[in-house]
């Protein structure tokens, strides 16, 4: 990750890398056949502690707004964590470059989209909100949204105030009923 925060992905240096990680070359195409491998790897442990923090606000029957916000502040943490809106910028591109099979359930499909659609399917049985949109589509819409805000807006009070206001768009056009 040093190495990539330093140079970006595209200028990163297999060489470099390894002897940072004090592996031979080899060893690490071994676990990491190309870089956008080390980035689903982020990626995927990025998605999997957000995840967890998701269904433990699950286990608290939270309203629509309680249970976005908190995976908002998820999301938030982790863009902190990754530290750099270059390298998660790169790690969204990587979803549009090598798409998700979503038919293949032991494939690459984000499981933070996953407990975030079983969260939205609980709190619609709850009466939370009403959608004629499938829970896995509405998780899907909302987390990739949310880190295009992170992605593209620089750190600080707009950051803050582009997620919160997402987050509100959303719980209002799901609160609003379409159905009726």
């Amino acid at each position: 990750m040093r190495e990539f925060r330093a140079v970006g992905v595209a200028a990163a240096q297999i060489d470099r890398i390894a002897r940072s990680a004090g592996v031979a070359r080899g060893t690490f195409y071994f676990h990491f056949p190309t870089k956008d491998d080390v980035l689903l790897e982020l990626a995927a442990r990025v998605s999997a502690r957000i995840a967890r923090r998701i269904a433990l606000v699950g286990e608290s029957a939270p309203s629509l707004r309680e249970l976005l916000t908190r995976a908002n502040d998820a999301i938030a943490d982790e863009h902190a964590r990754v530290g750099d809106a270059g390298l998660l910028a790169e790690m969204l591109s990587l979803h549009v470059r090598r798409p998700h099979d979503l038919t293949d359930p032991t494939g690459n499909v984000p499981n933070l989209v996953d407990e975030l659609a079983r969260q939205l399917a609980a709190a619609q049985a709850r009466g939370a909100f009403r959608s004629s949109l499938p829970v896995q589509q509405l998780a899907l819409v909302f987390a990739t949204s949310l880190f295009g805000i992170y992605a593209r807006t620089p750190r600080g009070e707009s950051l803050r105030g582009g997620c919160e206001a997402w987050v509100d768009l959303v719980v209002r056009g799901l609160e609003a009923d379409p159905l009726d």
